[in-house]
């Protein structure tokens, strides 16, 4: 049996990685010590981890979270996986659980998350929506001051520091027909700024003109358009909603209503925040009951297809019971005798070694096995190497005495093919009844390694060298074929050989019994029952799996709807109920639509978070933002 040594993991190494996008396909492999691949691995023991920053060696700090631990196949995952929405160093592992306690992982591989394609512009932190009039006082007249203004992706990550360009500032009425809109001072209606790596400094103040036109009482909006020509999609503006007097003492007893607003909004944008984030924790919780029910059926009844049917009561001590059972068999399976090869192998120091032919196969059929045995009994002793240089250095080492064959040196296009029929079938058709069960020998071989480099080796030594029953049946095949096409060797399970050439006979042309062979035969495989138990094992203990993470997912789903029902999450709600209806009572007060205070609160997840609450992805703070608005 292949021993797991180490995991290989290929991906393209000049991909990018930007922030909420795909991950690029990584190739893993589960390598034995004679770093071959081993093929018949359970995909659902590999997982991939993550987690920001560098870890220390191949260790995964104590804190890690399972980015994906999903099923994929040996050489590829079978699901997109979502890169994270934020931009930073990252660190990724895949492990393989050996067993229930031994892990093997590959080393880390160290990827840096950069900023996604510009979208909008936004600032350092949101201003507190102005209230200003047209009045000799400047600070009554003052809209914004000291603002910045940055490029961000979708996730809110600066970008676009190698943009060049300018941000033009208007003031524009929600109402399309109104034609009286505020001027800034000197009487012009825009104002630009430059702009330079990602960002613009509004560092001289904007400030409306003196006696500027605009109607009392009323909502506008300055706008910060950027113009950047290097961009082909053109960027989302950064919208102001500011509140117009044309009465000083007006206008300053509506600043403190503004600012009542401004507070209400920022805790209510909080509170809907955390109340939307506990909404999709529990989605998601039952989501993953959903999906653990669906994988604990999809087992149960691959479980019934082998014949193994579980009780409704008591089904992990049953399973575990069972487990227990099927490995005592399997190593019961695997005490008993079987034949292998007793000829001594190469050391396999050098990775280029395949290793004597003799250990290369396999054979089951105990009477197959010894014919063919009997048949290479000139090259079992051969050791196959990858390369010429390989071969030559065994040959110094043992002073010529040991063979060699270097699979570099094999012309392949006269190789046979192994998909190519019996010669007794032609396009398809029967063109004779033969007897005697006739089959390449070829197909009577299993390699438990290195697949390819085998089928070359033995396509070589064996060509189409048939096996049939007897001598007779032999005989009866040969005499047909030939009158269609050449024919090749033919050994009979009885161990008589006739030549591609017709001539059998001759202690040269019959096997000695399997003794006399001096240990110089392939070794039978394990068992087909043996691996029948392995696949109901992993079976068992994929369903033991299953089932416990089916009844902690309840459990945790069970515990956190009784969380929403406390004393304290119905103050929450009471208390956001309150702050919705004092909020609509001050913009009624002033005037105002129902603007976009709030949603634009929810895309700056820094003045969100609340202590032990965890903010969702923001595609998904984008469909909390459209529920606002329902």
């Amino acid at each position: 049996m292949l021993i797991p040594i180490r995991l290989n993991v290929k991906y393209d190494k000049n991909a990018s990685f930007p922030a909420g996008g795909t991950f690029p396909d990584f190739m893993v492999s589960v390598l034995s010590e004679d770093d071959n691949i081993i093929r018949n691995i359970n995909p659902a023991r590999i997982s991939m981890k993550m987690w920001k920053g560098q870890g220390s060696g191949n260790r995964i700090p104590t804190d890690d979270k399972d980015f994906y631990n999903g099923h994929f196949h040996i050489f590829d995952l079978d699901q997109d996986k979502v890169i994270p929405e934020r931009v930073g160093t990252y660190s990724i592992q895949f492990t393989f659980a050996m067993d229930k306690t031994n892990m093997l992982s590959s080393d880390q591989i160290i990827v840096e998350v950069v900023p996604n394609d510009p979208v909008r512009l936004l600032p350092d932190s949101l201003p507190a929506t102005p209230a200003v009039s047209n009045v000799r006082t400047v600070t009554s007249r003052t809209l914004v001051k000291d603002l910045c203004l940055h490029i961000m992706d979708e996730y809110n990550n600066h970008t676009g520091v190698d943009l060049i360009g300018r941000v033009i500032a208007k003031i524009k009425s929600p109402n399309e027909d109104d034609t009286e809109i505020p001027q800034f001072q000197g009487k012009i209606s825009s104002i630009e700024f430059p702009f330079d790596r990602g960002s613009a400094e509004i560092v001289s103040n904007l400030v409306l003109a003196e006696n500027s036109p605009g109607r009392d009482s009323t909502e506008y909006i300055l706008v910060f358009e950027p113009d950047l020509p290097a961009l082909k999609k053109p960027l989302e503006p950064y919208r102001l909603s500011f509140m117009f007097y044309n009465d000083f003492k007006k206008q300053q007893q509506m600043a403190t209503l503004t600012r009542e607003r401004d507070q209400l909004s920022q805790s209510i944008g909080v509170y809907r925040n955390w109340f939307d984030t506990t909404n999709q924790l529990v989605n998601e919780m039952r989501c993953q009951v959903k999906e653990a029910e669906t994988r604990e059926i999809h087992l149960r009844n691959e479980l019934r297809k082998h014949q193994i049917e579980l009780p409704q009561t008591n089904t992990l001590q049953y399973v575990d019971s069972l487990i227990k059972q099927k490995m005592l068999d399997q190593d019961g399976l695997m005490k008993q005798p079987r034949r292998t090869c007793t000829l001594p192998n190469y050391p396999k120091g050098n990775q280029d070694i395949l290793g004597k032919i003799a250990h290369l196969a396999q054979i089951e059929d105990n009477e197959a096995a010894k014919v063919i045995s009997w048949h290479l009994a000139s090259d079992m002793d051969c050791v196959v190497t990858l390369t010429t240089e390989a071969a030559r250095s065994i040959f110094d080492e043992t002073q010529g005495r040991q063979q060699v064959l270097p699979l570099d040196s094999i012309y392949k296009k006269t190789l046979p093919d192994w998909n190519r029929p019996l010669p007794h079938l032609r396009n398809g058709k029967i063109c004779f009844r033969p007897v005697g069960n006739p089959v390449f020998a070829r197909d009577l071989l299993t390699f438990p390694d290195n697949v390819e480099h085998c089928q070359t080796v033995f396509g070589m030594l064996l060509g189409d060298t048939i096996i049939i029953d007897n001598l007779d049946a032999a005989n009866h095949y040969r005499k047909e074929v030939v009158k269609i096409t050449h024919c090749p060797t033919l050994l009979t399970r009885e161990g008589d050989r006739i030549r591609s050439n017709g001539k059998f006979g001759g202690l040269q042309n019959k096997a000695p019994p399997m003794d006399k062979l001096r240990g110089m035969v392939f070794g039978a495989p394990v068992p087909k029952l043996y691996s029948a138990f392995t696949g109901q094992i992993d079976l068992l203990q994929q369903y033991r799996a299953a089932v416990v993470k089916l009844d902690d997912v309840n459990k945790d789903l069970d515990l956190h709807l009784r969380s929403l029902n406390t004393p304290e999450m119905l103050k929450k709600k009471q208390e956001l109920a309150e702050q919705e209806k004092s909020l609509m009572l001050i913009e009624q007060k002033l005037g105002m639509t129902p603007s976009d205070k709030v949603s634009e609160l929810l895309l700056q997840p820094a003045i969100l978070d609340m202590p032990d609450t965890p903010i969702p992805p923001k595609r998904m703070r984008k469909e909390t933002v459209k529920k606002l608005y329902r």
